[in-house]
């Protein structure tokens, strides 16, 4: 859920949505129960506990199973177990209620034959999948199936998803040997159970696609507001690091910006670092600084064959020293680090500032003909190999895309505003912001410049 400050308007609504979704909810798994080809996975053992006896209903034996689950979710999350949590009770509580209310709603529901029963089946996957969208549109809260699986993912560090399929296999075998012993034959679980299992995610998916636009209207005008994403404040460690493509002359900036601030570059310096963290020899890591395989040979032998596996250890041991090597210079002191994925290995520190550099081709070209003493064609296909080097490399152990704006805070141009220029501007950011900055509402923004008729 989301953590950011909703006013009680905001909060109102997504209530009134998350209830909207309960009720559809429970609408599907009454539908899916009275098709009788078997009940959701996490519906199938309340649903055998009702059936095994006259007292308490199908509702009362769900919000029963539920409180079961939260209690399980307390004993493993502990003081991970947030106030928030405790919203499952009444969400849930809310949903038992409304799931007996659907069984009576739905009494004249009574299905002849095969195709009648198939029919109310997937009538309830599509109710229950637009229930479940809602909830996960609303973000307040998760009822206690869900956020039972979510503890045991977030505790054991497990793929939700792998939980998820897990748990509801075990739910509905539980169910069916308990079905057994106590009713004599397997009630509640059958093709239906698969059915939604295979249904419900991808048709929830695509309902929370389309119900994107509601979001627009849980914010109120005034009531969000935006903070400086990067406030450094004096005592606190100054780290910048300076991504670039190649040619564009992010080194030569990275050191001019050490000289403005007077505070260490760590570039081609950090692979002997690296090379000591991780006991390899120099070469080696020069070798594959930012790279991930040495020559095409090795690319395609350790991309295409499995038997090779090893090995991509090895890199992922060198990856890893560079890591550390990163972290430990960030909480050691100022510096600015060049490359090496320190923009993403640094993402969470709280006071890096990232920057990106690039420029045109010509631009580029010119710069590593001039470098490397090498005609046109060799720049240029200098360059493209770097650039493809460097990708391969920040996906493989990163899973982004190193020049993707959204990973850096500034992102300029070296073409446009020349080395110099790119160093000033972010001086200039950083000096500027080297101080706590007051949030600002959106309101306050658009007084204090008038932009009424601009909103």
């Amino acid at each position: 859920m989301s953590g950011r400050n909703r006013n009680k308007s905001e909060l109102t609504k997504r209530y009134m949505l998350f209830l909207l979704g309960i009720f559809a909810n429970a609408i599907g798994v009454a539908l899916m129960t009275k098709s009788m080809l078997g009940t959701g996975p996490t519906a199938c053992i309340p649903f055998v506990l009702s059936e095994a006896q006259d007292i308490v209903s199908f509702g009362f034996c769900t919000f029963i199973f539920n409180m079961l689950l939260l209690l399980i979710q307390i004993l493993l999350l502990r003081t991970k177990f947030t106030k928030q949590m405790w919203l499952q009770v009444p969400m849930t509580f809310a949903f038992s209620v409304f799931l007996d209310g659907a069984m009576i709603l739905l009494l004249f529901v009574n299905p002849h034959g095969y195709a009648q029963a198939l029919l109310s089946l997937m009538i309830g996957c599509v109710f229950r999948s637009f229930g479940v969208a809602c909830q996960v549109v609303a973000d307040v809260a998760m009822l206690s199936t869900e956020a039972f699986i979510k503890a045991i993912s977030d505790t054991f560090h497990f793929e939700f998803s792998i939980v998820k399929l897990s748990a509801d296999a075990i739910m509905a075998a539980a169910a069916a040997i308990a079905s057994y012993l106590l009713l004599g034959d397997v009630v509640g679980v059958r093709e239906g159970t698969l059915i939604a299992v295979i249904l419900v995610g991808p048709l929830s998916r695509s309902f929370a696609d389309r119900l994107g636009f509601i979001r627009h209207y849980f914010v109120t005008e005034g009531d969000f507001y935006y903070r400086s994403k990067w406030k450094p404040v004096e005592g606190k460690r100054l780290v910048i690091t300076v991504t670039s493509e190649s040619g564009s002359g992010g080194r030569i900036i990275a050191r001019i910006l050490g000289q403005k601030f007077g505070i260490p570059v760590y570039d081609k310096e950090l692979i002997s670092m690296i090379a000591k963290e991780g006991d390899f020899s120099v070469d080696y890591v020069t070798k594959h600084n930012e790279r991930l395989y040495s020559n095409p040979i090795e690319a395609f032998i350790m991309e295409n064959y499995k038997l090779v596996s090893d090995d991509m250890e090895v890199y992922r041991d060198l990856y890893e020293a560079q890591k550390a090597t990163i972290e430990n210079l960030a909480y050691d002191h100022d510096c600015i680090i060049v490359g090496h994925c320190s923009h993403f290995i640094l993402r969470d520190f709280e006071s890096a500032f990232h920057v990106h550099v690039t420029a045109d081709t010509e631009h580029r070209i010119t710069y590593m003909e001039n470098k490397y003493n090498v005609g046109f064609r060799k720049a240029l296909d200098m360059i493209e190999h770097q650039d493809q080097d460097v990708d391969v490399y920040y996906r493989h152990f990163t899973n982004t895309d190193w020049k993707a704006a959204a990973n850096y805070h500034l992102c300029l141009d070296s073409t446009m505003f020349g080395y110099e220029g790119v160093a000033d501007i972010v001086e200039h950011a950083v000096r500027e912001n080297y101080m706590d900055i007051s949030k600002a509402t959106v309101r306050d923004v658009i007084e204090k410049y008038h932009l009424e008729n601009s909103k």
